[in-house]
C-alpha cells in the first residue's frame, strides 16, 4: 500500500475513504463523488483578494482544516495528487472554457485524464454547477449520466493535425460545450499562468462574480450573484438573496462556508446591492 503525504492523508480521511490496495474505477468514482459534494466550488478567495498558493500544505489547510473551497487549479490539483500518490496513470490537462461560444479562449481550466485498464477517463472535481460528479469515458459521441446531469465527449482534428476534445452537457434536449482541451504535455508550471490570470486578470471570470457551489446525486445548488438556484429531479427552483445576513445563512447553511457578518456585508453589496442600484438607476 502507498504511504501518502500528511496532506494527502488529510484529505482522503476527511472524505471518509481508505487508500485502495490497488487501482481501481469503484474508488475514483467515489473519491469524485464526494469530493464535489463536500467542497465547494467558489470565487470566495478571488473576490476577497486572498493569496491562493497552490502547494498541497496550502490546499489541505484551506479545504480540509477550514472546509473554505475554492477553484478548479486547486480542487483538480488536489485529486490529480492524490490519484498520482496512489499509483494511478493520471495526465495533467489544460481546457479552454468555451460555455458554447466559438471564442479563442484561454487555457483556464485544469482537468485531470486516468487511463485505467486500457480505457481513458476525464476526471474533473473543480467545475461548478455543470461539472460531472464522476468520471466520463473520453469516447467520442457516447452519451453518459452523472448524478442529474448527462454528458459527452467529442472529438476532431484541427487543420494543424492536433487531436482536441470537447465536454458537453445536455440542456434542452441539446448538448452545450462546457470546454475544449488536447493531449499535450502540460506542467505546474502552465498551471500557474492559467491560475493567475483566473484570480488577477480584470476581466476574468472569478474576478467579477461571486459564484458558489456543491452538487451530488440528488441536487445540484449554486449561488451566482444574487440568485440561488437548487436543482433536483423534482426541477428547478431560483430565489433572489435580499440581505447580507441571507447570504451569510446560505452560504453555512447549504455550502457549509462560515463567514463573519462584515464579510458577508461586503460581498452583499459588492456583487448583489450594486447590481440592484444600478438596475434601480436604468429603470428611471
Amino acid at each position: 500500500m502507498k504511504t501518502l503525504s500528511p496532506e494527502l492523508q488529510h484529505y482522503l480521511t476527511d472524505l471518509g475513504l481508505a487508500a485502495p490496495h490497488q487501482p481501481s474505477l469503484a474508488f475514483v468514482q467515489q473519491l469524485q463523488g464526494r469530493h464535489v459534494a463536500r467542497h465547494s466550488f467558489n470565487s470566495l478567495s478571488v473576490v476577497l483578494g486572498e493569496a491562493l498558493p497552490l502547494d498541497l500544505v496550502s490546499l489541505s489547510d484551506k479545504f480540509v482544516t477550514r472546509g473554505l473551497g475554492g477553484y478548479c487549479f486547486e480542487h483538480n490539483k488536489l485529486t490529480f495528487e492524490l490519484l498520482a500518490a496512489l499509483g494511478y496513470e493520471v495526465q495533467l490537462v489544460l481546457a479552454r472554457v468555451l460555455n458554447n461560444r466559438d471564442i479563442n479562449a484561454p487555457r483556464t481550466h485544469r482537468v485531470t485524464l486516468l487511463t485505467l485498464d486500457g480505457s481513458r477517463y476525464l476526471i474533473d472535481t473543480g467545475f461548478g454547477a455543470n461539472g460531472p460528479i464522476s468520471p466520463l469515458l473520453l469516447t467520442s459521441g457516447l452519451r453518459q449520466t452523472s448524478g442529474l446531469d448527462h454528458y459527452q465527449v467529442t472529438s476532431h482534428e484541427t487543420r494543424f493535425g492536433v487531436r482536441e476534445y470537447e465536454l458537453q452537457i445536455e440542456k434542452d434536449q441539446a448538448f452545450f460545450t462546457l470546454y475544449r482541451f488536447d493531449l499535450a504535455t502540460y506542467s505546474d508550471a502552465d498551471c500557474e499562468l492559467g491560475h493567475f490570470y483566473s484570480h488577477k486578470h480584470p476581466h476574468a471570470v472569478f474576478v467579477n462574480n461571486l459564484m458558489v457551489s456543491v452538487k451530488d446525486q440528488q441536487r445540484t445548488a449554486s449561488l451566482q450573484n444574487e440568485n440561488f438556484k437548487m436543482v433536483t429531479r423534482d426541477g428547478t427552483q431560483i430565489q433572489q438573496i435580499e440581505s447580507a445576513e441571507a447570504l451569510q445563512s446560505l452560504l453555512a447553511d447549504v455550502f457549509s462556508i462560515a463567514l463573519e457578518l462584515v464579510v458577508a456585508e461586503h460581498l452583499f453589496d459588492r456583487f448583489i446591492g450594486a447590481k440592484w442600484i444600478a438596475e434601480k438607476r436604468r429603470e428611471q
